[in-house]
């Protein structure tokens, strides 16, 4: 235990009163067999010697970082990436009318020790949600959406930087290639009236960001290309990011008329965070409409993808994606 408080910088007694059944408590997570020795390097890696302090802290403006709680001994941080906001379309009557939600930014996690990595501070970015995009009422007028923006957290010391891209654009009728959901490789740029397809029920899909760097790092949801015909509409909604435990797509909506689809699934936080972090974290709704205005999409949740518009002879736009943030977890020793 000297060599525990020596390690760490502490004086005073340390608790061992935790249980090995994966409590908080203060113990490694296995013991050395019959014999053996034991060392600070069987606990560095280990949890439960450490315990949260403060509350989870959740950063989506600034472009710097500074400890907001003292006396601890690790920094537990995610990136997450802006959502990109999704595509329009307008069409003339007996056409197909689809478009595609953005996608949702990536994140990248990764642990800081103060005693290892010497971190104090940071140089960080928050990457931009991407804004929506809008279509007049036409016989054919279609555009893509927008990118979000990355995120970065860049440490003072020897720690090593993380960085999240943000979710890639969604996209309007005849823009992309059929089966085109998570690798699109059309040519058509952010807020682009550029098309590459003669089939209208035709429209690429969105993809989510990727996390870079980190220990771990995830690819965020996406809204799913559509392929339609028979004068049929449809429209997808933005793709939700991925915490650690899967990232959700955004759901489709199509039928005869008006409708106004369902924003994506709620990814599963990080346990750590618990109620700290009350931010759902959804994809922006779609919106369609077979003979009229389908109007204004959702917008993404933190890191979440907007939504598609898809109209007939009628104006709309696409929701903007979510904003990129940051988020800290604190640590001390249990003593």
């Amino acid at each position: 235990m000297s060599e525990l408080r020596s390690y760490y910088g502490r004086s005073g007694a340390v608790s061992l009163s935790g249980s090995l059944s994966g409590s908080t408590g203060p113990v490694p997570s296995s013991l050395p067999s019959s014999g053996s020795a034991i060392s600070v390097s069987n606990f560095r890696s280990k949890n439960r010697i450490l315990r949260k302090k403060g509350s989870t802290q959740t950063i989506t403006s600034g472009s710097s970082w500074s400890p907001a709680q003292s006396g601890c001994i690790q920094y537990n941080v995610y990136v997450l990436g802006g959502g990109g906001s999704g595509g329009g379309h307008s069409t003339d009557s007996g056409r197909e009318k689809v478009a595609s939600g953005g996608g949702a930014g990536g994140t990248a996690f990764r642990r800081y020790s103060v005693q290892d990595h010497g971190v104090t501070s940071a140089s960080i970015n928050i990457g931009a949600g991407a804004a929506g995009v809008s279509y007049p009422a036409s016989s054919g007028y279609v555009i893509s959406g927008r990118n979000g923006g990355m995120t970065t957290f860049n440490p003072n010391g020897s720690g090593a930087s993380i960085s999240a891209l943000g979710g890639s654009r969604g996209f309007g009728g005849r823009q992309g290639t059929v089966g085109q959901d998570i690798t699109p490789t059309s040519p058509v740029i952010a807020a682009s009236t550029t098309t590459t397809q003669s089939g209208w029920g035709i429209c690429a899909g969105s993809e989510g960001g990727s996390g870079v760097s980190g220990e771990s790092n995830y690819t965020g949801g996406y809204g799913a290309g559509l392929s339609k015909g028979s004068d049929q509409s449809g429209a997808t909604g933005g793709g939700a990011p991925n915490l650690g435990s899967g990232g959700k797509n955004g759901p489709e909506v199509s039928q005869s008329g008006y409708a106004a689809g369902s924003r994506s699934a709620a990814p599963t936080k990080p346990s750590e965070w618990g109620s700290n972090v009350s931010n759902t974290f959804q994809g922006g709704f779609a919106v369609q409409h077979s003979s009229g205005s389908a109007g204004g999409a959702g917008n993404g949740y933190l890191g979440a993808g907007g939504g598609g518009s898809a109209s007939e002879r009628g104006v709309g736009n696409s929701g903007n994606g979510g904003s990129g943030a940051i988020f800290v977890t604190y640590y001390e020793i249990n003593t």
